[in-house]
């Protein structure tokens, strides 16, 4: 028997997921310009806060609330057909509130303002600059942010405003096929203000955009998965895991191109990117059309909170449903890849980071009535030749329709020099190794696990320690959590009254704990790499 402690395993499981995640192959380039974060422990989520991913901001009356509403011995009205209901059957019950428009309105307010929280939710989650100052094992092991110059949307509103662009008129021509163009890339949507009933234009990806994102998901599941198979082979820990990629890596290759080539074909994959290249050279003539319509995207996806009073950006993800979809890679870890990833490192863009280190074993966490916490760390250790982890994983690429990358990495514009605020900080990103600046990287994937299974016995002294943490204390709650996994037990959770407690179950059977549900795990981001702004030379006039 070999006894670890907790914490080394942590480090080596988030060194396999790591490399999984990072690593590639002819078939599956690694990108030097991006790194993965992690959020050290998961976020625990509910399937149904991504509901206006697929519902939109509008509100309708659901099964469930009408439901709710049942009075025994009042009679329904045709109102709760599946007309008028998400979900219905076109059934009655035969006892119930009778549904009147009033009602029937209230219902529908309701579900909009839920929706309008998720957005709201989700936005800000995802509305942050991570640190990337000096880069150390730490950065991968805990979401660092840096809070020194505000969130994402904060930065890049400054660099909109406070940026000067090349004064060249383009001709009517040109300015014609942008706006068609510019057509393809977003649509516009009414929404009414459930305060004020103001009306308000809210810009959206469009059909082409939900499409290419959509299949570049569905590319990156399948690289992921020929990845995990090679870095399993590779290991040599697992003699299936061999065989499994000698006998079936041409299966997973050809799923990797067959997804690539369904990018190209229906994800209008080289459509986009001519049109964002496009896009691009005609930055090089004039800005200043396209830079009013860049803030004018950034006015229309301003949207307000209902609870908090305050302004955010609206972001999606995509596919909507990612949440109930089939389409996730598989991710194991056995005591074979052990001594393989106990120290893992990995080069991105010239500086190099470790995918182990810095996290924390079995850790428990405990919430006071007062709302004051404390953690407890396990201090024994485990058995490594019975233990295993498993998990589903899916990369989620998030569409922000209000930044405009390609604006930030144009040679036709620069920041006003005599604003005093841009002479401390000149750059979004100042090109070094790590870089710095006003955003020198950014997150454009949420990672999401689901369906965790940890290989050990309930009996063991690591399985009883964790059912204690997790027991709620007198007037206060409790919860576990490994590595960069919570176990479960009592966390924060937003819903439609506000930020509360909910509790997250798991369960024992012979196989281990079970850990049912979806975390998000952390964030893929990307890295300016070159300076930025990097002015033209030659452009002499700027307005």
């Amino acid at each position: 028997m070999t006894e670890v402690a907790p914490s080394d395993l942590a480090n080596a499981i988030m060194g396999r997921l790591y490399d999984v995640l990072t690593n590639g192959d002819a078939t599956v380039p690694k990108s030097p310009e991006n790194f993965f974060t992690m959020c050290a422990p998961g976020i625990p989520m509910k399937i149904e806060d991504f509901d206006f991913l697929t519902q939109g901001l509008t509100g309708v009356v659901k099964s469930s609330d009408v439901q709710q509403l049942v009075v025994p011995g009042t009679p329904t009205t045709g109102a709760a057909s599946s007309s008028n209901t998400a979900g219905g059957d076109g059934s009655t019950s035969s006892a119930g509130k009778v549904l009147t428009p009033e009602v029937m309105n209230q219902l529908r307010a309701s579900d909009a303002g839920r929706m309008y929280m998720q957005a709201e939710q989700l936005a800000r989650l995802c509305d942050f600059v991570p640190d990337v100052s000096s880069l150390t094992n730490n950065q991968l092991a805990t979401l660092n942010i840096a809070n020194n110059g505000g969130t994402l949307s904060d930065r890049y509103e400054m660099v909109l405003k406070f940026s000067q662009v090349m004064s060249q008129d383009l001709d009517a021509d040109t300015q014609a096929k942008i706006a068609k163009f510019r057509g393809l890339l977003q649509t516009t949507n009414t929404h009414t203000d459930l305060v004020t009933g103001e009306k308000t234009q809210v810009v959206g990806p469009s059909a082409l955009i939900q499409a290419y994102n959509d299949k570049m998901a569905a590319y990156e599941t399948a690289a992921l998965q020929y990845n995990n198979a090679r870095i399993a082979a590779l290991a040599a820990n697992d003699p299936a895991a061999v065989q499994n990629f000698a006998l079936n890596a041409g299966i997973l290759r050809n799923r990797v191109e067959a997804a690539k080539l369904d990018w190209v074909t229906n994800g209008y994959k080289t459509d986009y990117e001519e049109i964002a290249a496009y896009i691009d050279q005609v930055q090089q003539r004039d800005l200043k059309l396209l830079k009013a319509e860049y803030e004018d995207d950034f006015a229309k996806a301003t949207l307000t909170g209902i609870s908090s009073g305050s302004n955010f950006l609206y972001t999606a993800l995509i596919p909507g449903n990612f949440a109930t979809s089939s389409g996730w890679s598989g991710f194991s870890f056995s005591s074979g890849d052990f001594a393989t990833y106990r120290k893992s490192t990995f080069d991105r863009s010239g500086w190099s980071q470790s995918g182990s280190g810095g996290y924390l074993g079995i850790v428990g966490v405990k919430e006071s009535s007062s709302h004051s916490q404390s953690t407890n760390t396990y201090n024994g250790t485990m058995d490594l030749e019975s233990f295993n982890l498993s998990f589903e994983i899916a990369q989620i690429p998030i569409c922000r329709p209000w930044f405009k990358e390609a604006y930030i990495c144009s040679k036709a514009w620069r920041f006003d020099s005599t604003n005093p605020d841009i002479k401390k900080n000149p750059y979004v990103s100042d090109g070094g190794k790590p870089p710095t600046g006003l955003i020198p990287a950014y997150p454009t994937a949420a990672i999401f696990i689901r369906n965790l299974r940890l290989g050990i016995h309930k009996q063991s002294s690591a399985g009883q320690w964790i059912d204690q943490q997790t027991q709620s204390s007198a007037g206060g709650s409790g919860a576990a959590t490994f590595g960069g996994f919570f176990l479960g037990g009592s966390a924060t959770h937003y819903s439609s009254s506000g930020y509360s407690q909910s509790q997250y179950n798991y369960s024992w059977d012979d196989k281990g704990l079970v850990v049912p549900g979806l975390q998000l795990a952390g964030f893929k981001c990307h890295v300016f790499s070159s300076q930025c702004p990097n002015p033209d030379p030659t452009i002499k006039t700027w307005v």
